[in-house]
């Protein structure tokens, strides 16, 4: 039995299970995707590396304001897409390391929470049983797409997951709800800003 067992290994997760574990504890971290959670791979680093990609495309088109001129800046949009795969493959890496170190065990699988056992709980992964002795919920978010009608049956309706594995810049973008950031960053690299 494990004297702690974690749902979700984005920031929340693997920083606990770390500490816990450092702390003494034994540690069984499920995560069903990657390491580093929606943070690391979805969301806040993906969109940082573009972002700051958008920034110097934009710093060099702009350049003359500073007394910089840069003739005829382009974008590579793949290469700006392998350095984000780059940057995240890193990271994950990293975390990986991390929970090797700190000896966590960690199951690349969605965990069941199956009910309480004498002196704790069950909980089913992959077709396995274990068991814990605390469980720490860190499962984060999911994007969600409104229900509006003829959404659903739309091919040209994307998520941040979606949106973030483009082999190029889509013409036009519409962002509801919270991804504003991808919105500036995609403007800033196709020079389109309104």
């Amino acid at each position: 039995m494990f004297d702690l067992a974690i749902l979700g290994g984005g920031p929340a997760g693997y920083v606990a299970a770390e500490k816990a574990a450092r702390g003494g504890f034994s540690v069984v971290l499920f995560e069903k995707r990657e390491l580093g959670g929606v943070c690391l791979n979805e969301g806040c680093i993906p969109t940082k590396t573009l972002l700051y990609s958008a920034k110097l495309l934009d710093y060099a088109r702009h350049g003359d304001k500073y007394g910089v001129n840069v003739a005829d800046a382009s974008l590579d949009f793949p290469a700006v897409m392998k350095r984000k795969e780059k940057v995240v493959k890193k990271l994950v890496g990293g975390v990986r390391v991390r929970m090797r170190e700190a000896a966590v065990e960690v199951v690349k699988a969605e965990a069941v929470i199956k009910g309480a056992i004498p002196g704790g709980f069950s909980l089913e992964a992959d077709s396995n049983v274990y068991q814990a002795a605390r469980i720490l919920v860190c499962t984060g978010s999911e994007a969600a797409v409104p229900p509006i009608p003829g959404v659903a049956e739309s091919s040209v309706v994307v998520t941040n997951r979606e949106l973030l594995q483009l082999t190029e810049i889509p013409e036009r973008l519409v962002v509801i709800g919270g991804g504003v950031c991808l919105l500036l960053q995609f403007s800033r690299l196709s020079g389109n800003c309104d």
